[in-house]
C-alpha cells in the first residue's frame, strides 16, 4: 500500500429502541483524528451518517435506524474514493452497523484499508478482527496511533508490528502490539476539525444527549481524558487509560471562544468523565470564562464526581454559566457501592446536591440497578435515596456488561452471558442500558425492565409532590429567572410526563 493520502472517517448509523434517545452530536473522536491528519497534510473527510439523516426509520419490531441507509453510505464511499476508511465504534450495541460499513468499503474497493477505533474494538480487537473486512484496530487513544499507522502503511508495510497500540491479522493469528503511550500534553492537539462536519445540522438540535437546552445553539467539548477510578461497569479505560490528563484552562476557553465566534454557540456540554477532578483547575476555567466576558451556559451530561465539589467551586461554576450538574451516584446502597468500587459517601452526595441547589444549579443524578447479585432491598435503597436526596432529575439504567469491564468478566464467570462470542453476536446488540437482556441471580430480564419503570414512576411522582413544599419552590425560583429558564422548566415538566408513559 502506498500514497494513502485520501482518508474517509465514518460514524455509522445508530440502531435504537423506540424509547432510546439518539445522541446527535459531533463525533469528537473522529474530529480530533481528522484535525491531526489534516495538520500532517492528509486529505481528510468525515461522514457522520447519523446527522445526515436523523429521522427514525422502523426496521424490525421496536427497533429503528437513525442515519443514512447503507446504500447511501456505499454511494458516499464510491464518490469520495478514499484509500483509507476509518470507522468509529463507540458502543457495543452499534457494532453490527460498524461491521457492515467495513463490508461496504471492501465492496467498493478491496484495496481500501479499513481501520476500526473506539471503546468496543479497543476492548476486544481479537473478536472484531474475525471480520475479514477489518484490516486494523486502533486500540485506545487514536490520534497518534492512526497517524503512525498510515505512515507505516505508506512505506509499504502490510503487517506494521512496530506501531504501538494496534491489532491486525497475520495469517490466522491476531497480533496485538505493545500499548501506545498516552498523549501527556493535550494542549498540543489541534481543536477538533469541526469545519469538516455539517455543524449547521448539529446546531439545529434542541436536545443533546437527551437533555433539553437552556440557550441553543449548543455543542460538545472534551477538556480532559483518563480516569484513575475503577468502577466495575466502566469501559473508558480501554480508550483513555487510568491516568487523568487535562487541557489548560486557557486552551479550553480559547476553544469556547472560537465556538462562539465561528458557529454562534451559546451553550457547551462538557463530555469529560472527570471535568472537576482537579477543583483548582475547574475554578480557573470558571474564572477564565468570566474574565473574558463570555456569556455562555454549560452543563456536564456525562456526570461529575460528587466528592470533588465544594461551595467555592460550585459558586464559581454558577458564575461562569453552569446551569446543571449531573452526578454519577449509581446506588443508594452502601454494599452495592462497594461492589461497584465507587468511592462515594452518600451523605457527602446529599450535601453537594443541597449546596448546588442553593447556589442555583439544577441537579441531575444517574443510578444503576440490576447488578448480578443485587437484591430488591438494594434497588429499593437506590430509589429511596433518589427521592430523598433532593436531586431535581434522575436517570435509572440497567447494569450493562460492556466488553473490557470487570462487570463483563464477572457475568461471564458466573454464566450470565456467553464467553468469547463471534463478532456479530446478538449479545453485543442487546447491551443496552435502558432495556435488560440479561437475567441476574435475583431477577429475570423482564423483571428488571419492570423495576426500571417502577423507579421512574416513583421518582417522578415524588418529585411532582415535592414542589408543593415551600422549600422546593424556593430552590426552583433560584434557578428560574430568564425567559430561557422558564422554557427549560416547561420542557423539563414535559419530559417528566413522558417518563411516566414509558
Amino acid at each position: 500500500m502506498a500514497h494513502l493520502n485520501k482518508v474517509l472517517l465514518i460514524q455509522p448509523p445508530f440502531t435504537l429502541l423506540e424509547h432510546e434517545v439518539p445522541s446527535i452530536v459531533p463525533p469528537l473522536g473522529l474530529a480530533y483524528i481528522a484535525a491531526v491528519l489534516e495538520r500532517e497534510g492528509y486529505d481528510v473527510t468525515v461522514l457522520d451518517a447519523v446527522v445526515e439523516d436523523p429521522v427514525r426509520k422502523r426496521i424490525d419490531g421496536n427497533f429503528f435506524n437513525i442515519g443514512l441507509s447503507f446504500k447511501e453510505i456505499r454511494k458516499e464511499i464510491e464518490r469520495k474514493r478514499p484509500c483509507v476508511v476509518g470507522v468509529s465504534c463507540l458502543f457495543s450495541s452499534q457494532s453490527h452497523n460498524a461491521q457492515r460499513v467495513a463490508g461496504l468499503a471492501k465492496e467498493v474497493d478491496d484495496s481500501i484499508a479499513v481501520i476500526f477505533g473506539g471503546a468496543h474494538p479497543s476492548s476486544i480487537p481479537h473478536i472484531v478482527l474475525q471480520d475479514g473486512n477489518v484490516d486494523f484496530v486502533v486500540i485506545g487513544e487514536g490520534e497518534r496511533t492512526f497517524l503512525e499507522l498510515l505512515s507505516e502503511l505508506e512505506r509499504g508495510s502490510s503487517a506494521p508490528s512496530k506501531i504501538r497500540g494496534i491489532a491486525f491479522r497475520r495469517g490466522k493469528e491476531v497480533v496485538r502490539t505493545q500499548p501506545q503511550e498516552y498523549i501527556k500534553n493535550l494542549d498540543s492537539l489541534p481543536f477538533p476539525a469541526r469545519h469538516l462536519l455539517p455543524m449547521e445540522k448539529y446546531l439545529k438540535q434542541r436536545t443533546l444527549h437527551g437533555s433539553d437546552l437552556v440557550r441553543p445553539p449548543a455543542t460538545t467539548m472534551i477538556t480532559s481524558r483518563g480516569c484513575p477510578f475503577n468502577c466495575v461497569f466502566c469501559s473508558i479505560h480501554t480508550v483513555f487509560g487510568w491516568q487523568w490528563r487535562s487541557r489548560s484552562p486557557e486552551n479550553i476557553v480559547d476553544e469556547i471562544e472560537a465556538l462562539a465566534n465561528d458557529f454562534g454557540v451559546r451553550e457547551i456540554h462538557f463530555e469529560d468523565d472527570n471535568l472537576t477532578f482537579d477543583a483548582g483547575r475547574m475554578q480557573r476555567i470558571a474564572d477564565e470564562i468570566v474574565e473574558r466576558g463570555l456569556d455562555i451556559k454549560w452543563t456536564t451530561p456525562n456526570g461529575v464526581a460528587v466528592w470533588t465539589l465544594d461551595k467555592t467551586t460550585l459558586v464559581k461554576m454558577k458564575e461562569s454559566g453552569c446551569y446543571k450538574l449531573c452526578f454519577g451516584i449509581e446506588s443508594g446502597d452502601v454494599g452495592t457501592l462497594k461492589f461497584i468500587r465507587k468511592p462515594l459517601s452518600l451523605e457527602r452526595a446529599r450535601s453537594v446536591i443541597k449546596t448546588a441547589k442553593e447556589v442555583g444549579i439544577w441537579t441531575h443524578a444517574f443510578f444503576v440497578i440490576g447488578f448480578p447479585f443485587e437484591p430488591l432491598s438494594s434497588i429499593n435503597k437506590t430509589l429511596d435515596f433518589a427521592k430523598s436526596s433532593g436531586v431535581d432529575f434522575a436517570n435509572f439504567f440497567i447494569a450493562t456488561p460492556y466488553p473490557g469491564t470487570d462487570l463483563h468478566k464477572i457475568m461471564v464467570e458466573n454464566g450470565f452471558i456467553p464467553n468469547e462470542p463471534t463478532y456479530l453476536s446478538e449479545t453485543y446488540f442487546s447491551l443496552r442500558t435502558m432495556k435488560s437482556s440479561i437475567s441476574t441471580r435475583c431477577f429475570t430480564s423482564e423483571q428488571l425492565d419492570r423495576l426500571l419503570k417502577i423507579c421512574y414512576d416513583n421518582f417522578v411522582m415524588n418529585k411532582i409532590l415535592s414542589y408543593l413544599e415551600l422549600k422546593e419552590l424556593k430552590y426552583l425560583f433560584k434557578r428560574v429567572r430568564a425567559p430561557g429558564d422558564w422554557l427549560f422548566l416547561l420542557r423539563l415538566g414535559k419530559r417528566f410526563l413522558q417518563l411516566r408513559k414509558k
